[in-house]
C-alpha cells in the first residue's frame, strides 16, 4: 500500500477506480447543489475506508506478530541512521 501525502481538506487519492465511483457517487446528489464539507469528507473517509480493506490482503500478519512481540518484550534494536536513509530512499521513489 503507497502512502501519499494530501492537502488539508481534500480528499485521499484513491488506487481503485471502483472506490473513486463509490466516492463520487456518495458526493453528487440529485440536484446540482455543491456537495458539503461533510458530504465530502464522508466520501473521502469511505474511500480511505475501502483503500485500507483492499491492502488488507497485502499485510503479512506473521511478521505483525512477531514485531509486536519484539516491541512488548523490548528485543528491537532500531539503526537511526539506517531507517532515515530507507525513509528518503521510500520518498524519493
Amino acid at each position: 500500500m503507497k502512502i501519499t501525502p494530501t492537502v488539508a481538506g481534500s480528499r485521499p487519492a484513491s488506487t481503485s477506480s471502483g472506490t473513486q465511483r463509490a466516492a463520487k457517487a456518495s458526493v453528487v446528489s440529485s440536484s446540482a447543489a455543491p456537495a458539503t464539507a461533510d458530504e465530502v469528507t464522508q466520501a473521502g473517509l469511505q474511500a480511505a475506508q475501502q483503500s485500507l480493506n483492499d491492502a488488507r490482503s497485502e499485510v503479512d500478519y506473521d511478521k505483525v506478530a512477531q514485531m509486536q512481540a519484539a516491541l512488548s518484550a523490548g528485543t528491537l534494536s532500531v539503526d537511526p541512521d539506517q531507517l532515515a536513509g530507507d525513509m528518503l530512499n521510500f520518498f524519493r521513489q
